[in-house]
């Protein structure tokens, strides 16, 4: 994910940069940023010149991004199996919908058990580093 911002505030080698309203993320289109003076933190590891003011490119690290999505669609999609199996199991005499119903059903009570953990814990955020300078 790649985002442009505002350098506001150097200390040593990690940054802190306002999200430039002008520019929309993929996330929410600057849906939820139009409104909201976001900051976040960056490293500079490539340590680049950077002053107070410039707009750089900043893109967050997709270390995290694999067991976010396992998260996402593996457990869920697990759920389904089980689901399946389990009805095949139980009553083998039902037909091939009565399978795919209970595989449903269970497919959204683990979509629901993965959203009702990330409201508990929600996952670490990003780290992000400065890509490149604009300005």
């Amino acid at each position: 994910m790649t985002e442009t911002g505002i350098i506001r505030d150097i200390k040593e080698n990690s940054i802190i940069v306002a999200h430039d309203a002008g520019s929309a993320c993929f996330g929410c289109m600057n849906h939820e940023c139009r409104n909201k003076k976001l900051f976040f933190a960056a490293d500079n590891p490539k340590d680049l010149p950077l002053k107070i003011g410039q707009t750089v490119e900043v893109k967050a690290s997709t270390v995290l991004a694999p067991g976010q999505a396992i998260m996402a669609f593996l457990i869920p999609i697990l759920g389904f199996i089980s689901g399946f199996i389990l009805c095949r199991f139980l009553f083998p005499e039902a037909g091939e919908g009565a399978f795919a119903f209970t595989g449903v059903i269970f497919l959204f009570a683990a979509s629901f058990v993965v959203f009702r953990i990330r409201k508990k814990r929600p996952p670490k955020e990003f780290p992000r580093y400065i890509e490149r300078i604009l300005e």
